[in-house]
C-alpha cells in the first residue's frame, strides 16, 4: 500500500505495485471508473497540474489477506485549472477510505470513497460562496470567446 501511494504522488519507479489493468472506482473520475494503469496516471497528472503540491497520505491501514482498507487525507492548494476552474489558491484536505485488491504484490482493484462535496466547498464552489468566483469564471469565459 505504501509503494501504491508512493506511485499515486508521482513516485514512477513504484509502478510495478499497479497493475496495467487495475479497476479504479473513484467519484472524481469523469464516469465514476477507469480500468487501466494509464488512465488512471493521466487522471492522477491532471490533479497534479491543478495542485501541484498535492499529496495523499496514509492514515491508517487494516488488511485482512489480499483486502486492504485505507484511511487517506489528500491535501493541495489549487494554483492549475481543474476541470474548467480556475486556479483559486485555495488548500484543500479531502478525507477518504479506500478499499483495495492485491493480488501478488499488485493492486488490482481500487475502491475509493470520500465527500465529492467537500472540495468544492473548500475552493468556494458552493452557495452563496461561489459569487466571489463569479468574475474570474466570467473573464475565462469571455477569453475562451473572443
Amino acid at each position: 500500500m505504501r509503494d501504491f501511494v508512493a506511485w499515486e504522488n508521482g513516485n514512477s519507479s513504484k509502478v510495478d505495485v499497479v497493475s496495467e489493468s487495475i479497476d479504479v472506482y473513484n467519484p472524481g473520475l469523469d464516469g465514476g471508473e477507469v480500468h487501466d494503469r494509464e488512465s488512471y496516471a493521466a487522471y492522477l497528472q491532471e490533479g497534479r497540474s491543478a495542485f501541484p503540491d498535492m499529496q495523499i497520505a496514509l492514515e491508517g491501514i487494516v488488511a485482512n489477506r489480499d483486502i486492504v482498507m485505507a484511511e487517506v487525507r489528500i491535501t493541495g492548494t489549487h494554483e492549475g485549472e481543474f476541470k474548467g476552474l480556475p486556479p483559486t489558491d485555495r488548500s484543500v484536505e479531502i478525507r477518504g477510505m479506500g478499499k483495495f485488491l492485491i493480488t501478488d504484490g499488485t493492486v488490482e482493484e481500487c475502491y475509493l470513497y470520500y465527500d465529492t462535496q467537500e472540495m468544492a466547498t473548500q475552493l468556494g464552489m458552493t452557495f452563496p460562496e461561489v459569487f466571489g468566483q463569479l468574475p474570474k469564471l466570467a473573464w475565462r469565459k469571455l477569453k475562451m470567446i473572443g
